[in-house]
């Protein structure tokens, strides 16, 4: 035990990537001592990152199971480590799974398909499946160019089939083994990452850029490789300058100045004193070349300082 302990105080020295990276390993070494072989075999521990265990779990049947099991598991592995190193567990995303070691868990493990030529060429059925599809096409010329058009793609879909490409997580586009979303479906999520961002700092302007990042991944576990820190500080910025053109002349009082400060100085609203309040409103720098009134202010209030 004392050994364990001087191994850890080792690798927490090594810099918190490097003791993030052997907590997750130890978790997955120790992990049928948190959970019972039956439920050890279903449910894998896949990283640990900011507190959070990221688990691979075999089927949806044993989401459930999990909430059921979570605070008992962290309870257990906190007493284990002698320190609070997991204050919650999420499901891990197709992307990360993906990522485990292959020769790791090998019922979770995705593994690169072997292709034959036969994965390249298209069936009778396939075959037929287009030609149905050209035949709507009234003009004989144009039919013969759909129809190639038709039989390209398929053999394309095919191909990417044969490689490991899976249907997209909210659509049916085809997308590679490492993605989680079509192009399309990815600009959809990332704007709702932003807005879901934009609720939680709009609740709680004072929040750290960690906290926030630890609430959102609990709402969008998926979103984890796109929510960095510098991520959602860039959320906070937008929103400061949404919230800063709301703000006019001469307002030191109003929601929205409480609320810009909040946001700008991190502080909840009972630390929001007078002098604080307009020496933020100085200090704020945005493009205010659709607010003269609110620019005037500021150069106003910067000569009076």
């Amino acid at each position: 035990m004392e050994f364990e302990k001087f191994l850890r105080e080792k690798m927490r020295a090594l810099g918190a990537e490097t003791y993030q990276r052997y907590l997750s390993s130890e978790l997955a070494y120790h992990w049928r001592e948190f959970v019972d072989k039956d439920i050890s075999n279903k449910m894998k521990p896949v990283k640990l990152e900011h507190g959070i265990l990221f688990v691979a779990i075999e089927s949806s049947a044993y989401k459930d199971q999990l909430k059921f099991l979570e605070e008992e598991i962290i309870d257990a592995i906190n007493e284990k480590f002698g320190e609070k190193i997991v204050s919650d567990i999420c499901p891990a995303s197709p992307l990360q799974i993906a990522e485990m070691p292959p020769d790791k868990y090998s019922r979770f493990a995705v593994e690169k398909p072997k292709l034959t030529p036969e994965d390249m060429i298209l069936s009778q059925e396939e075959i037929q499946h287009c030609r149905e599809h050209a035949q709507k096409i009234s003009n004989e010329k144009l039919r013969g160019t759909i129809l190639q058009t038709l039989l390209s793609q398929a053999k394309v879909q095919k191909f990417r089939l044969a490689s490991g490409w899976h249907k997209c997580l909210k659509c049916d586009v085809l997308c590679p083994p490492e993605e989680m979303f079509c192009e399309v479906c990815k600009i959809k999520e990332r704007e709702a990452m932003v807005n879901a961002l934009f609720k939680i700092f709009y609740d709680e302007p004072w929040l750290k850029a960690w906290d926030a990042q630890k609430i959102l991944l609990e709402e969008m576990p998926h979103m984890k490789s796109e929510c960095s820190l510098s991520a959602v500080e860039s959320a906070r910025s937008t929103l400061i300058q949404k919230v800063a053109s709301k703000v006019r002349y001469g307002d030191e009082e109003s929601a929205d100045v409480l609320k810009l400060v909040a946001l700008s100085k991190r502080l909840p609203p009972n630390k929001l004193t007078p002098a604080i309040i307009r020496r933020t409103l100085i200090d704020l720098q945005f493009n205010l070349s659709e607010q003269p009134k609110l620019q005037r202010y500021f150069q106003k209030a910067k000569k009076q300082a």
